[in-house]
């Protein structure tokens, strides 16, 4: 077995942190955005908690045809009142994308009878319920970029640094 160390990383600093409300009926990836937006931020790292209408989400699945034979299954939409427990997420460049970024998003959460789910969340299919608390961290000296690996055929968030940079 080859037990290789392979990572990429930047070196940066926090540039400023943002605090929000997404209020209720708005959907959490584009209530996201539109902060980053509103406080120009391209590149960074939130976290969220508070309640949805419903969830719409995807799984990691066995994938024939693919580099690595994983892909994301069909979404799943489970309706609420549900609690985000824990979600958390990161900001990239996306040239690709109609808005210029990508919000991606993975949470914990728990529908009215306690039963717990999680996953890689869909924009488009998380309104807001009563609140979503978000704290925003933009990044200094670091850009995230979506950018197709060609190892394992997929699109992904790549630290690039303006000092430092590790491969």
């Amino acid at each position: 077995m080859d037990n290789k160390l392979r990572v990429k990383w930047a070196k940066g600093k926090p540039r400023k942190i943002v605090s929000a409300r997404i209020l209720p009926g708005t959907d959490l990836i584009s209530g996201i955005e539109k902060i980053c937006f509103e406080n120009e931020i391209e590149s960074g790292a939130f976290s969220v908690i508070g309640s949805l209408e419903k969830s719409t989400f995807v799984l990691p699945v066995i994938k024939e045809g693919t580099k690595k034979g994983v892909g994301y299954g069909e979404p799943q939409t489970v309706s609420g009142p549900l609690e985000i427990l824990s979600g958390k997420g990161f900001i990239s460049k996306d040239q690709e994308s109609e808005s210029g970024l990508f919000i991606h998003f993975h949470a914990i959460f728990s529908d009215a009878e306690g039963k717990v789910y999680g996953g890689h969340f869909l924009p488009g299919g998380n309104p807001v319920l009563l609140t979503l608390d978000v704290v925003i961290m933009e990044f200094e000296k670091i850009s995230l970029l979506r950018e197709e690996d060609p190892e394992i055929g997929i699109r992904v968030i790549t630290p690039v640094g303006k000092g430092k940079v590790g491969k």
